[in-house]
Order: structure tokens, then C-alpha cells, then sequence
């Protein structure tokens, strides 16, 4: 079946999905980048609309590239492990418990990583290299943090002791928004030395993101500005 100017309908809307994965990874970038590095500050220092209302169209953002994946299984698990994300989270807060704090950072990373696995599958996807798919690459490097960030978090909630000058029993928003610094100056591997991890398991952490964070950005990330360009002199 083909519509009135000749192309199938089934190569339509393959054309009008992946132009709208495009747009939405750029608009999720712009999004992630504001709710990470504004939002989350100011949620830290006791103003919390931002944040909530990031989070809410981050998601909204993200489930749009889900449901446009190709892969029917990948979808289903982003939608399932994004909602007991939500709903771990809910539960962490409301019934603290050693069990539910593993249930809602572990829902959390599972999550994020699932989602993550998604937009993967956009961005190394055959085809010419975009800057959307460059776009989209970024937002895997800043996933990284927030996964980590989980992780950390965790591991302060089941030993406050875990890191240096990170006060124990601190506001939820407090607390994600000193792990998140961490965790960028940590992939980044900046490292201020204003955060220590003290506990084993926290220090092996860090060490693996730091790793992490630099061969994403000299393999993964060069390799695909170095595609595009050339894709661009073509």
C-alpha cells in the first residue's frame, strides 16, 4: 500500500519514528542537562517544583523513545522496571526498611539502565551518525552518573559512616542532590576531595566509574562526533 506521493506507508513511518526519536533525545538532553544541574541543586537547597516537574517530562520524554523502539521486548522491559522504579521509590519513603531500600535504589538503577539500553539502541543503530544520535550519546554518559548515583546512595543509607562529610539523616533531596556531585566529579574524575568514600564497596565504586566515565568519552563518544563528521564531508 503506498500513500498519494508514492512511498509505502510502512517506510513513512519509519521515517516519521525515527524523526521523532531524533527530536525527543535532543529534547530529553536539554531536559536531563537543566534537572541535573540546576534542578537537583535547587531541590538541595529546600526549592523542589523544579525537580519534580523535570522528573515528570524527563520520564514523559523517555517513555516517548520507548514506545517508538523497535524492539517490542525492550519496551516492555523499560515500562516495567520504570515503574517499579516509582513505585520502589514510593515505598522507600513511606516503609523505610533495609528491604525497601534495596527495593528503591535497586528499582532505580534498573531503570534508568533499562531506559538507557533503549536510547543504546538509537543511538548505535546502522545509519548516518547525527548530532541527535550524538545527542543521545550524552545522555548515556550523564546516566552513568545517575546510576551511580543510586549506588552511592545506597550504600549511604545502609551505612551512614560509607563516605566523608556527607551528614547522616539528611532531607531525601539533600541527599540525592551531594551523592549527584559526587558521582559527576567522581565520572568526570574531577575529584575535589570534599567527598570521600570510605567503605570498600563504595571505594571499588568509584574506581569503576571513574573508569568508565573515561572510555565512554574516548571510545564510544569520539568514535561517533568522528562518524558524523565524516558523514558530514561525505
Amino acid at each position: 500500500m503506498a500513500d498519494t506521493d508514492g512511498f509505502p506507508l510502512p517506510f513513512r513511518n519509519t521515517i516519521g519514528e525515527a524523526a521523532v526519536r531524533d527530536y525527543a533525545l535532543t529534547s530529553l538532553l536539554v531536559l536531563e542537562g537543566v534537572t541535573l544541574f540546576v534542578a537537583a541543586p535547587l531541590a538541595g537547597m529546600g526549592i523542589r517544583a523544579p525537580l519534580l516537574i523535570g522528573g515528570m517530562l524527563g520520564v514523559s520524554l523517555a517513555l516517548a523513545i520507548v514506545f517508538i523502539s523497535p524492539s517490542m521486548g525492550a519496551r516492555v522491559l523499560a515500562i516495567l522496571a520504570a515503574a517499579l522504579a516509582v513505585g520502589g521509590a514510593a515505598f522507600r519513603i513511606t516503609h523505610p526498611s533495609i528491604r525497601s531500600i534495596w527495593l528503591g535504589h535497586g528499582a532505580a538503577m534498573v531503570a534508568v539502565f533499562a531506559i538507557s539500553l533503549v536510547i543504546g539502541r538509537a543511538v548505535f543503530a546502522p545509519g548516518r551518525v547525527t548530532h541527535h544520535r550524538i545527542e543521545g550519546a550524552i545522555i548515556l554518559y550523564l546516566n552513568i552518573a545517575v546510576i551511580f548515583t543510586s549506588a552511592y546512595r545506597l550504600i549511604s543509607e545502609l551505612d551512614p559512616a560509607a563516605f566523608s562529610n556527607v551528614p547522616a539523616g539528611q532531607a531525601e533531596a539533600a541527599a540525592i542532590s551531594g551523592m549527584l556531585y559526587f558521582s559527576f566529579t567522581t565520572l568526570t574524575s574531577t575529584g575535589f576531595g570534599d567527598i570521600l568514600p570510605l567503605h570498600p564497596i563504595a571505594r571499588s565504586l568509584t574506581n569503576l566509574e571513574s573508569v568508565l566515565g573515561q572510555l565512554y568519552l574516548t571510545i564510544l563518544l569520539a568514535r561517533l562526533v568522528t562518524m558524523h563528521v565524516e558523514a558530514r564531508h561525505d
